[in-house]
């Protein structure tokens, strides 16, 4: 299958209330045999009798938690080295959160600043394109501490990491279409990114939703306006799948995002320009074949006039 014949299927969160049955069967999705990726469940892993039962298929889980696990613990070499990436990226992420909480905070004043119409713009222009600087930088540093991990260990170099990556291209070729569930996002873009399933994926028809569905993107972005620990602004994580281009994934987008402050929202719409912010609630379903929306059914997007609007299909 071509990478212009697959589809992907994006959906909001399933729960409280499920429409990923429904969204397949509008989408003519084959029959066969789904493979299931739930690593973001971390323990809870291959819990999917509930999953089972919703989509009315055969499913296999891919269980890339328990082979990291079993990967860690086989080769303490890897192991070693994956923590101090991981101890490494933290520190990095640690990093860029103090510089862009100055930055976001003045990007926000500025956006709602009066005065001289074609002064204001400017200095506008300039706040969100320091922010963008940021996120760019913060990119390549994410990318060269990652980078020398990923050449060292991986499916070609790696005995034990290729025969997993082998009995995963198997059981993916076995299936009509992969399931990728929410969670933990940062686990689940690791997992996919240490068997090389991200590679897998390609050729293949995608229904993913919540984590899964932002992993499908170019650029994963952590957002949380009313987390316990207060409000946050949105960064970026890193580089996603890239499976689907010109859209960032907001899911639960009704809950998480402070609608109301179109101010936050324009930042947003612009700081991640040109790629289209893209709101996912519950019963959110996008269609998308050969990087173009097919179908949405109740999506949205963040537009730059600070208001959530419907999403149209191409």
């Amino acid at each position: 299958m071509s990478t212009e014949q697959c589809m992907r299927l994006i959906l909001g969160p399933q729960s409280p209330a499920h429409n990923i049955d429904a969204a397949m069967m509008a989408a003519g999705l084959p029959e066969g045999t789904f493979a299931t990726i739930t690593a973001g469940w971390q323990e809870a892993e291959n819990d999917i009798d509930t999953l089972r039962e919703i989509v009315g298929r055969p499913l296999v889980d891919l269980r890339l938690y328990a082979r990291a696990d079993d990967v860690f613990r086989t080769d303490e070499a890897l192991a070693a080295a994956h923590r101090e990436r991981q101890n490494r990226l933290k520190e990095q992420q640690r990093l860029y959160r103090l510089r862009l909480k100055q930055l976001a905070v003045a990007a926000r004043h500025t956006l709602r600043a009066d005065g001289d119409a074609a002064m204001v713009a400017a200095e506008k222009r300039h706040a969100i394109a320091q922010l963008r600087a940021l996120d760019r930088h913060h990119l390549h540093r994410t990318e060269s501490i990652g980078r020398p991990f990923g050449e060292q260990f991986n499916v070609t170099s790696s005995p034990l990491l290729a025969r997993h990556h082998e009995e995963i291209r198997e059981v993916i070729n076995g299936c009509s279409v992969v399931l990728i569930s929410g969670g933990n996002v940062a686990v689940l873009l690791n997992r996919l990114r240490l068997f090389g399933v991200d590679s897998l994926l390609a050729n293949r028809h995608v229904v993913a939703w919540s984590a899964g569905a932002m992993v499908l993107a170019e650029r994963v972005v952590l957002f949380h306006d009313r987390s316990p620990q207060g409000r946050r602004d949105a960064e970026i994580f890193g580089t996603g799948c890239g499976l689907v281009s010109g859209h960032v994934y907001f899911p639960d987008a009704s809950h998480r995002l402070q609608e109301r402050d179109r101010s936050r929202i324009e930042l947003l719409c612009r700081r991640f320009a040109p790629d289209t912010c893209v709101a996912l609630d519950n019963g959110a379903a996008l269609e998308v074949r050969n990087s173009r929306v097919a179908t949405a059914v109740s999506v949205r997007r963040l537009s730059r006039d600070g208001r959530i609007v419907r999403l149209r299909a191409a």
